[in-house]
C-alpha cells in the first residue's frame, strides 16, 4: 500500500561497499519488484528525499541495499538500529512478469537491489531464473555475492577479474548464452542499459524490461526532474519516478539516451 510510513530500523548489515538496511513494515505494506521508496535522510543540507529501490519485502519487513555515494546515503548507511525513518512508498511502476520461460536478470552495481527482489518473486512463481551481477572487483561485494548465490543462480563479472568472469556484466551475459533467454530484466548505469538494448535489438529479441536509476526530487512526477527520452513518434520524455522506473525496452529512445551519457 503506497503512502507515508514511519519505519523502525531492525538491522544494518555491511557487505564491502554495500549496506543492507532492514526496517519494520506494517502488515499492509506490499510492493512489486522495481518499485522504490522515497526516504527522508536527516542532516545538514539534506532537503530533498532520496529514492532507493526495494531490496526485499517479506514477513513484516522492508529492506534496502545502499551504497554510500553522498551525504544522504552516508546517513542511511550509518543510521542506528531502533531509529525511525520517514519514507514514502512504494512508488513508481514495477516489473511485469509476462509469461513462463527462461528469465535473465542483469545488474550493474547497486542495480542488484531491485534484481534481488525480482529474483525472489520469480522463484516464488517457480520460474527458471539466472542473475548476472557486474562490479569492479571482489572487495566491492564484501561477501554479498556468496550470500546471494545461496538464494539463486548467480554469475559474477568483475572488471579486474578478481571474481567470476573478467570483464563487463554484458560480456558475461553474452558469454553465458544471451540468446537462450525469453525474458530479460536489467538495472544499472545508463551505458549498461543502452548496451543491453543494442544487443537485444541486433539478435536476442527477448522481452526486455529495464529499471532506470535517476536522481529524483519529488518522486511523483510533478517536478519532471528525472525525465528520459521516449521512443514515441512525437519524441518527448517520460518521468522515471511516475512512468517508470521500470520501462519496456521499446518505450525509450536509446539513441538519444546514448547521446546524453
Amino acid at each position: 500500500m503506497s503512502g507515508h510510513h514511519e519505519v523502525k530500523v531492525l538491522a544494518r548489515r555491511r557487505y564491502g561497499c554495500f549496506v543492507e538496511v532492514v526496517m519494520e513494515a506494517s502488515a499492509d505494506f506490499t510492493a512489486e519488484p522495481g518499485q522504490f521508496v522515497h526516504v527522508c535522510c536527516e542532516g545538514p543540507g539534506l532537503i530533498l528525499r532520496r529514492p532507493y529501490s526495494l531490496y526485499g519485502v517479506r514477513h513484516g519487513t522492508v529492506s534496502l541495499l545502499v551504497r554510500e555515494v553522498g551525504a544522504g546515503s552516508a546517513w542511511l548507511c550509518a543510521v542506528d538500529v531502533g531509529y525511525e525513518i520517514d519514507l514514502l512508498g512504494p512508488l513508481g511502476r514495477g516489473f511485469t512478469v509476462k509469461g513462463r520461460g527462461r528469465h535473465a536478470l542483469i545488474a550493474g552495481g547497486t542495480g542488484m537491489a531491485t534484481m534481488r527482489f525480482l529474483a525472489s518473486r520469480l522463484l516464488e512463481y517457480g520460474e527458471d531464473t539466472t542473475v548476472f551481477w557486474g562490479v569492479d572487483g571482489e572487495e566491492e561485494c564484501g561477501g554479498l555475492d556468496a550470500k546471494l548465490a545461496g538464494e539463486f543462480d548467480l554469475h559474477m563479472a568483475t572488471m579486474d577479474g578478481s571474481l567470476g568472469y573478467r570483464g563487463s556484466v554484458l560480456d558475461c551475459f553474452l558469454a553465458k548464452g544471451a540468446r537462450e533467454y525469453d525474458f530479460i530484466y536489467a538495472c544499472g548505469p545508463r551505458g549498461m542499459l543502452a548496451g543491453l538494448a543494442e544487443i537485444n535489438a541486433r539478435g536476442t529479441m527477448a522481452d526486455l524490461q529495464v529499471c532506470m536509476e535517476e536522481r529524483m526530487a519529488c518522486g511523483i512526477g510533478a517536478c519532471r526532474g528525472c525525465v528520459v527520452p521516449a521512443a514515441s513518434p512525437a519524441g518527448g520524455y517520460l518521468t522515471v519516478c511516475r512512468d517508470g522506473p521500470v520501462f519496456d525496452g521499446r518505450e525509450l529512445d536509446w539513441q538519444r539516451i546514448n547521446g546524453e551519457i
